[in-house]
Order: structure tokens, then sequence, then C-alpha cells
């Protein structure tokens, strides 16, 4: 009998049982092919919850989205995603940007949601309180009315949102208290009345507050006095009463205070002088309690400068008005200011407004 025996080369591969190089490399490419497809298959989805949300606010507002906007299958695709800016931008508006890192970088999250604008009219739509990822809101110059609702408090990865230039009514929910991730807050020029809420005092991390050309009435509450980050203070034109806060002197970071238009009862506290680095600043309509200008002797970075209709009774001799080298814009007027307009004043080479 003959001894079975190995078989080298030919269609029966290197040994019995053992597939060919040729077979093995198909194998190989097949499996690549199908890792491939595999991938492809889980590109980034949006959230679908989100997905929804985005879509049932542009349908109640009757706006479309552009044709970059993948809106009827994928959302966070596309703009949403790369480096496109939308700030300022008209292309992308209404506009969103999706962060897609959750789960392994397929699951996708709205974090921007910019309606600029776009006429858009009605109530804030209650699907906006499912999109909880929300980092930026941007709802400027529309003709949303109707309160601000309280859900918006839910949103607390939030760090800037604007409503401002719109018709919005009714009291600033104390839910508010609750985005304590917050940069900036901008509620201004709409229908807001009420006192404002205690609970903004919580907003700790706030550099930017904008609740100028409303309605709201009552003191400043005490727990701004909280707000050690803020830069930017606008509360002009309200209803605002009782004393301008001492401790407004303790926000040492701002750069901007407006405070006219409303009525505030004097003095204006010298605690103001320990604002070093305001640029601007803005007091008038002052009720009755008069004021010297000795306050403003440390405010030498400022470049604007308003204290109309404030009662102020000094002399300008009562401030070096050399130092302030910066100053293009000076507004003394409707005041009890006594004396002569000193040199150091008409020597301002930066002055344009006097």
């Amino acid at each position: 009998m003959r001894k079975p025996r190995l078989s080298v080369g030919g269609g029966g591969g290197l040994l019995h049982g053992f597939p060919s190089p040729v077979l093995l490399f198909l194998l190989l490419l097949l499996l690549s092919s199908w890792r491939v497809a595999a991938q492809a298959q889980q590109a980034p989805q949006t959230d679908p919850v989100e997905a929804a949300a985005v879509n049932a606010i542009l349908s109640k507002l009757r706006l479309s989205a552009p044709p970059s906007w993948n809106i009827s299958g994928n959302p966070c695709s596309g703009a949403a995603t790369d480096d496109t800016s939308i700030d300022d931008n008209p292309a992308f508006n209404p506009a969103i940007k999706c962060d897609c890192s959750d789960q392994n970088n397929t699951l996708c999250h709205v974090t921007r949601l910019k309606i600029n604008t776009l006429d858009a009219v009605g109530p804030i739509p209650e699907e906006l309180r499912n999109l909880t990822h929300l980092v930026k809101l941007d709802f400027r110059k529309n003709y949303f009315y109707g309160p601000l609702p309280a859900f918006i408090g839910e949103l607390t990865a939030l760090e800037s949102m604007t409503v401002g230039i719109n018709a919005l009514s009714g009291p600033v929910p104390k839910e508010l208290g609750n985005l304590t991730n917050l940069l900036s807050l901008a509620l201004g020029s709409n229908n807001f009345n009420g006192t404002l809420p205690d609970e903004l005092g919580k907003l700790t991390k706030l550099r930017q507050i904008y609740i100028d050309s409303n309605d709201f009435s009552g003191s400043l509450p005490s727990t701004l006095s909280q707000l050690k980050n803020l830069s930017i203070l606008w509360a002009s034109d309200n209803n605002f009463s009782g004393q301008i806060p001492d401790y407004l002197g303790s926000l040492t970071n701002l750069t901007q205070l407006r405070l006219q238009g409303n009525s505030f009862q004097g003095p204006i506290p010298t605690s103001l002088s320990n604002l070093v680095n305001l640029k601007k600043l803005r007091i008038g309509d002052i009720v009755n309690g008069s004021s010297s200008l000795s306050f403003i002797g440390n405010l030498t970075s400022l470049g604007e400068l308003v204290l109309r209709n404030s009662i102020i009774s000094d002399t300008l001799a009562s401030v070096d008005f050399s130092n302030f080298v910066n100053l293009y814009l000076l507004d003394l007027s409707f005041n009890n200011i006594t004396g002569q307009i000193p040199q150091s004043i008409l020597n301002l080479t930066s002055l344009s407004y006097l």
C-alpha cells in the first residue's frame, strides 16, 4: 500500500485543510470591507429626542432650515459639527452646533441654538426644554412674547443666553438661579416686570448681565453682591428705586455700569470710587439726595462718563481731569455744578463729546 503524503503547491494549498495565500488575502479584504461598512453605519447620530425638539421648534416658529442643514434626517451633520462659525454668519441662521463625543463618538447632542433676527413670532416653544445639553442660546431680535418659561432653569449647561430685543413679559423666573454655569445673561429690551429674584445671586460665574429697557421695579437685590466676576451690568431704563446699592463698589471687575433712567435715590455711594477698572459709567435721573464728584477721582480708566440729572452739587475743580486721558464722552448736564470749567477738561485730546 502507498503511504499518504503531503501535497505541496497547487490548488490544495500549503497543506491539505489549510487555505491558500490567495484565499487568505481575499478573506482579509472581505473582513476589512465589512469593518469599513460597519464604521460608516456608526456615523454619529443626533439624540432622537433632541432632533425631534429642534424640528418642533422650527415648525412652531414657521422657520425653514438652510439647505446645508440636514433637518429631515440627522441635524448634527455638516456645518453643525465642523469648524464653521455660526456667530454673525447669516448663511447659518437658524443654526445649531453639536457635540458628538458621547458614547464613543456615536451620539450627538445639540449644544448651540441660534434663531437671530428672523422675525420669529410666538411664545418660547416648550420643546426647548429637551435640549438639555445647550451651552449657548441666541434668540435675539425676534417677536417672542409671553413669559420666560420656568423650565429654562432645567438647561443647566447654559453658559450664554440672550433673549434680548423681543416682546417677552412677566417676572423673571427664580429658576434662572439654577443656571450656575452662566457667563452671560441678556434680557434687555423686552417687557419684563416685577422685582428681580434673589436667586440671581447664585450665578457667581456671571460676567455680563443685561437687564436694561424693561419694566423692572423695586431695588436691586442684595444677592447681586455675590457676582464678583461681573464685568458688565446694564440696568438702565427701568423703574428701579431705592438707594444705589453700596455693594456695587465691591464688584471691582466691573468695566461697564449703566443705571440711568430709573428712580434711584441719592446720594451716589462713594464706594463706587473702588471701581478703578470702569471704562463706561452712566448714572442719571436721581430722585433726591445730592452727591459730590469726589467719587470719580480714582476712575481714571473711564472713556465714557455720564452723570446727567444726578443732583451733583459740586465744582469741577474737585476732580483732576488731567488724569482722564482716555475720556472721550463727558455729560454732566442738568446738575447743580458751579464755578468755572477747568482748563484740564479742555486739554483732554480724546474728548469728542462735552
